[in-house]
C-alpha cells in the first residue's frame, strides 16, 4: 500500500512542479548573490552573509530561506490533501471498501508524506550544495562560533541539517493530515494548515507571548544552525525534536480519533 501511495503522489503534476521550484530555488538564490553579492540578513543567522566564502552556506541560505513559508506550504499541500483529497475525488469510499484497517490507511497516509518531506528537503540540500561548488569557493568552512572545518565535514553538517529541517517539518505533516479528516475540501485543509502555521511564527516573534514559544510548532525551527558550532549545542535540537514529536503524537492522535469513527459517504 506504502508504495502505491508514493507512486501516485511522485507521479502527480502538482507534486513535479513543486519539486521542480523548490529544486531551483538555490540555483536562483545562488546565482543573485553571485551577482550582486550576498546582503544582510534579518533574524536568525546571517547565512546569506557567508554564502560568498563558502558554497556549503548557500544550502544553509536556502534552506532556511524557504523554511518560513514554501516548505510549509509544499508539506501542507501534501498532507492535508492525503484524505480530503480522496473524499472530494469521491474514492475514498472505494478505498475503505478493500480489506485494509482505517488505521493502516492513516498510518500509509502519514508515511507518504513523511517521506515526501525527507525528499524535499534532502533535494534542496544537494541542489544547493551543487549550485554553491559552482558558483562559489570550496575550502575550509567558517564555523558560526569562529573555528573552521573541512569543507567535506561542512558538506556532512549541512546534510544532517537538512534532515534535522525535515524533522521539524513533521508538526505540518500531523497537522496537515488531521485537518483534512475534518472536510472533503483538499483547499480548506491546506488553509488551515497554513495559517496554524503562520500564526505560530507570528506569534513567536511577539515577546509579550514568549510564556507559550515552547508549545509553538515552530518555535525551535532555526535550532539546526547549532550543528555549525563547535561544540555543537544541543540543546536547542533537542528541544525542537521534543516539540516536534509531541505535536506529531497529538495531531495523529487526533486524525485518528475522527477518522476511525468518521461516517464515509464520498
Amino acid at each position: 500500500m506504502l508504495g502505491s501511495e508514493l507512486s501516485l503522489l511522485f507521479r502527480r503534476r502538482r507534486t513535479r512542479v513543486l519539486l521542480a521550484l523548490l529544486l531551483i530555488a538555490p540555483w536562483l538564490m545562488g546565482f543573485v548573490i553571485f551577482q550582486f553579492g550576498g546582503g544582510k540578513g534579518g533574524n536568525g543567522p546571517n547565512f546569506v552573509d557567508l554564502v560568498t566564502h563558502n558554497a556549503v552556506f548557500l544550502v544553509l541560505a536556502s534552506v532556511s530561506s524557504l523554511m518560513p513559508l514554501l516548505f510549509p506550504l509544499a508539506v501542507s499541500l501534501v498532507a492535508a490533501d492525503s484524505v480530503a483529497g480522496e473524499a472530494s475525488l469521491g474514492t475514498l469510499r472505494y478505498i475503505l471498501i478493500a480489506p485494509v484497517s482505517r488505521l493502516r490507511l492513516l498510518i500509509n497516509k502519514l508515511a507518504t508524506a513523511l517521506i515526501f518531506v525527507v525528499t524535499v528537503c534532502v533535494g534542496v540540500a544537494v541542489s544547493g550544495l551543487i549550485a554553491g561548488v559552482i558558483f562559489f569557493p570550496t575550502g575550509r568552512v567558517l564555523l558560526l562560533s569562529g573555528q573552521t572545518t573541512s569543507f567535506f565535514h561542512g558538506i556532512l553538517l549541512a546534510l544532517l541539517a537538512s534532515l534535522l529541517i525535515a524533522v521539524s517539518l513533521v508538526s505540518v505533516v500531523g497537522l496537515g493530515l488531521a485537518i483534512s479528516t475534518f472536510t472533503d475540501v483538499p483547499v480548506g485543509a491546506t488553509l488551515g494548515t497554513l495559517g496554524i502555521i503562520i500564526l505560530s511564527e507570528i506569534l513567536s516573534n511577539i515577546t509579550q507571548v514568549r510564556g507559550i514559544w515552547p508549545l509553538l510548532p515552530t518555535n525551535y525551527w532555526l535550532s539546526f544552525a547549532d550543528l555549525f558550532r563547535d561544540p555543537i549545542s544541543f540543546s536547542g535540537i533537542g528541544k525542537d525534536l521534543l516539540s516536534q514529536g509531541i505535536w506529531l503524537v497529538f495531531a495523529f492522535s487526533l486524525a485518528s480519533a475522527r477518522f476511525l469513527s468518521k461516517d464515509v459517504t464520498s
